[in-house]
């Protein structure tokens, strides 16, 4: 095949897999005057996404990236002024409404990962950005709720909790974008609230919440609830039996500790020895999970032991599993975004700015996790992409085609 031959080739399959992400971009709004444009909104968002997705993680990266590729760009992009420059970039990021850019977000979700569904577990945490808040303004880091589908590792949707808030105002807003059939929605102790539990349920899905300090009667009615279950001693005729209890034990090890995990799940009557349940709608079980640690370099062992309710019966290993499940939105979200994308060292902080970006580092990292034709890491992946324009395009294919 010819040099030109190849070329056009190429920019038929980048209009065909962009198409989905440019026509989901297009509804953002643009406030601009448009006698002064000259980049178009929809050029300077999918330079951005296509840019994270390759490496770049600030303004300046983007312009560089922008002009590296600009013929490539152009096969699908009409750029009479070229590519924007950094200061283009911050000056939309600052200024685009994120509900803008979020539902655009959930378009191109929606479209591309049409399969996806509500099924299988979401779980529901909250990251800061701690580098994005100004002291000398007064405002606050940038903090935000994030909805991570456990099995794919997408992002399924973000916002961001008010200046004075926090995340359990944010987390009944989050749900609002999320399709919940079939799903089990997984939460830490701040999202453990009546009125989250019910808005779950009425979704069409079911909770999985932890239990601390801030429902103390509760999670003291569940801590003598499993002890009395594991208690053996001979009962009265005219005594309340105990709840029955099941139990399941993992073991796993690496990177220099030896974690057990013990899950022990009480279903029946839950009522009667938790009172307290009543106020929640659908609770059908109550799980505590004991995970003993241990140094293999020093032999310090540590115990720590959590309790959760559910609205799904759970067996001991389904549960031992679902917790777990539960904190791969810190190793497969938070830490990915942070060390990978560079999420917590960036100072972009102006107006919007921050939460846009962060919207579009949630684009790019789901472009990278739909493609499953190897075994790379997510910052080699970018790097391929950056390198091999290949490599680019199968990456995009895998998510525009999902």
């Amino acid at each position: 095949m010819s040099k030109r031959a190849r070329r056009v080739v190429r920019t038929v399959l980048a209009k065909t897999l962009l198409g989905s992400l440019v026509r989901s971009l297009a509804v953002v709004v643009d406030w601009r005057d448009p006698r002064g444009v000259r980049h178009p909104l929809i050029n300077v968002l999918t330079i951005a996404v296509l840019g994270t997705l390759c490496q770049c993680d600030d303004a300046e990266a983007l312009e560089d990236w922008g002009r590296k590729e600009a013929d490539w760009l152009s096969e699908f992009l009409d750029m009479p002024h070229g590519t924007p420059s950094q200061d283009v970039f911050l000056r939309v990021l600052a200024a685009i409404d994120p509900a803008s850019l979020r539902a655009a977000f959930h378009k191109w979700l929606q479209e591309a990962f049409e399969a996806l569904g509500g099924s299988g577990q979401i779980a529901i945490d909250g990251q800061t950005h701690r580098r994005t808040g100004d002291r000398r303004r007064g405002s606050k880091p940038l903090h935000m709720v994030h909805a991570l589908a456990c099995e794919a590792g997408i992002v399924l949707g973000q916002v961001a909790t008010a200046e004075k808030s926090n995340e359990i105002t944010a987390i009944p807003e989050l749900l609002k974008l999320l399709d919940l059939r079939g799903a089990l929605v997984s939460i830490d102790a701040m999202g453990t609230q009546v009125g989250i539990a019910e808005k779950i349920l009425d979704k069409g899905g079911d909770y999985l919440l932890a239990l601390k300090g801030n429902q103390s009667t509760l999670h003291d009615e569940v801590r003598e609830a499993f002890a009395e279950a594991r208690d053996e001693r001979p009962r009265a005729l005219d005594e309340v039996a105990p709840p029955r209890l099941e139990a399941d034990v993992q073991v796993d090890g690496g990177h220099g500790r030896i974690e057990t995990r013990r899950a022990y799940v009480l279903t029946g009557d839950i009522n009667t020895w938790i009172p307290s349940a009543a106020r929640w709608k659908g609770l059908r079980c109550v799980v505590a999970v004991q995970a003993t640690r241990e140094d293999t370099s020093t032999g310090k062992v540590s115990t720590e032991t959590r309790y959760y309710i559910s609205s799904r019966v759970l067996t001991a290993a389904e549960a031992n599993e679902r917790v777990r499940s539960h904190w791969l939105v810190e190793n497969q979200l938070h830490w990915c975004l942070d060390m990978t994308f560079g999420q917590d060292a960036s100072r972009i902080r102006t107006g919007n700015a921050a939460e846009n970006l962060a919207i579009v580092r949630h684009l790019a990292l789901n472009i990278i996790r739909s493609y499953k034709g190897d075994r790379l890491s997510v910052p080699r992946r970018r790097r391929l992409c950056n390198f091999h324009r290949d490599y680019r395009h199968t990456v995009l294919q895998a998510a525009f085609t999902a």
